[in-house]
């Protein structure tokens, strides 16, 4: 039969299942943990008690029947009762009515939400009543709700995020979670030093500390590409980057708007305007080209629509996540080694697969994203070339003629071997500018036509193009566009 224990703190009455002898409950009134000893003495009908719970997995006595109701009771006297009992609890009610995460009816006395989990603990419920939210565990097997201030969740131990009202660096004020991925949650902030200024914070979340120094590198570099890149008006600026302990943040300018990718599925995959399409393309060109002039070059590796913001006024973008952006080395070693293989199916070229991206890898992954605004269509890598070639010859729903050119620019971009593409952001743009594919150039020297990107001159043998990266085994120059090194005659990587 059910059994009625004092804490051995603070002396409350509490009334445990009769199977309760040597389990360990927590007091709901000084939350100090105790072991119920073989004394404990069975309940009789004069003892005002708090009804505890069973512990979690133990199955209930039949002894003691469930609780439904959320406020505090008393061990039923007769049937004739049970009325009075119910309307007129003889002892306070312990805790809250609901629980404060999840909104469930709590059982009295409760130490913990039966739905959620969630620890009713007292200093929880004062962090409530400053505003903090409680954490919810992002484990999609665990979603338990954890006191505000735990950084690692009570039932699974996963890494939480921060929940609202918390305070970085005395200074950033978390307002609301944004994203969350396997690197980070992103989180809507609040800079109380300048002037309530809101910012994105990029929250750098770790559970291996064997990949603490490569995860923060990845944060360091993200935070020096900004930098370098803020001169360009569709890259976010980088306020702070603070590093503590095993955490690091990286606090950015707050993009209001949608990434496209989101925009499309919302509208059922319906196509952006071309003259749009068109003007984005540019802007990304500027991007990119500013990144690829860089000593050693850098490369994106991750363009794609959920990565391209549109902003309120619907026209405007800005460029999101350099995180995964890389530069080729310093020599020619680092150049030719294998990367790490960063990449989007769909988006990415075969060099890049094999862990080798270049500049043109990126003028493969925006040849994809132009595609899929242009279209509404997932791209497939380089056999999306192929349905554009469809696209083109489809007599019933014809291309316009005036677009046509955007197309073919493209389906040059998606080509495998990276020296069928075009050789520079810059050179897209200036055909995006005219609103034409080019197809040759003149000779700066005898002023004969040539095929564009052809690496020399046909007829007075002129270089045509920009200069390659060394040749992995002579060391010197060649132009772009070149197999095979002028010099020594070996094969260009």
């Amino acid at each position: 039969m059910p059994i009625v224990f004092g804490c051995p703190k603070c002396n409350m009455k509490m009334q445990l299942p009769d199977n309760s002898v040597g389990k360990t409950f927590a007091c709901p009134a000084c939350k100090v943990p105790f072991t119920v000893p073989n004394s404990a003495a069975p309940v009789t009908p004069s003892s005002p008690v708090v009804n505890i719970p069973a512990p979690a997995g133990s199955k209930p006595s039949a002894a003691v029947p469930p609780q439904t109701s959320p406020i505090a009771s008393t061990p039923k006297v007769g049937k004739s009762d049970s009325s009075q009992v119910a309307s007129k609890p003889s002892s306070p009610v312990i805790g809250p009515i609901n629980c404060p995460a999840c909104t469930a009816q709590l059982l009295p006395g409760a130490i913990s939400c039966m739905d959620c989990g969630y620890l009713l603990q007292a200093e929880s419920t004062l962090a409530e009543s400053d505003g903090v939210s409680p954490a919810i565990c992002t484990n999609p097997v665990c979603g338990s709700a954890n006191p505000p201030g735990e950084r690692n969740c009570q039932r699974c131990g996963q890494v939480l995020p921060f929940a609202a009202g918390h305070l970085i660096n005395n200074r950033y004020r978390i307002e609301k979670q944004l994203a969350i991925g396997g690197f980070g949650a992103v989180y809507l902030a609040t800079d109380t030093k300048e002037a309530n200024r809101p910012v994105a914070i990029k929250d750098m979340i770790c559970e291996d500390p064997g990949e603490f120094d490569i995860r923060l590198n990845f944060f360091r570099r993200e935070a020096d590409i900004l930098k370098s890149l803020n001169s360009v008006s569709i890259v976010p600026k980088v306020y702070d980057l603070i590093e503590q302990g095993e955490r690091a943040y990286l606090v950015l300018e707050f993009i209001k708007g949608k990434d496209l990718m989101k925009i499309l599925e919302s509208n059922n995959h319906t196509p952006f305007p071309i003259e749009s399409v068109i003007e984005w393309g540019r802007s990304i060109c500027d991007v990119l080209h500013h990144m690829h002039s860089q000593v050693p070059p850098l490369v994106h590796r991750d363009l794609k629509p959920e990565n391209v913001m549109l902003l309120e006024d619907k026209k405007s973008i800005k460029m999101i996540d350099f995180g995964t952006a890389r530069d080729l080395g310093k020599n020619q070693k680092d150049r030719h080694a294998a990367k790490t293989k960063v990449y989007t199916e769909g988006y990415a070229p075969l060099e890049q697969i094999a862990g080798k991206p270049e500049p043109r890898s990126d003028l493969f992954a925006l040849a994809c994203t132009l595609y899929q605004l242009a279209t509404g269509k997932v791209p497939e890598g380089s056999t999306t070339a192929h349905e554009i070639d469809l696209l083109l010859k489809d007599a019933a729903n014809p291309i316009p003629p005036q677009s046509q050119w955007l197309f073919e620019m493209i389906k040059v971009n998606l080509n495998e071997d990276p020296n069928e593409r075009y050789y520079s952001a810059r050179e897209i743009k200036a055909d995006l500018e005219k609103k034409q594919v080019t197809k040759e150039v003149p000779c700066s020297k005898c002023a004969s036509l040539n095929k564009v990107r052809q690496p020399f001159c046909g007829k007075c043998a002129e270089p045509l193009t920009d200069p390659t990266p060394p040749c992995y085994y002579c060391g010197k120059n060649n132009r772009m566009g070149s197999r095979c090194c002028i010099h020594c005659g070996n094969r260009l990587r």
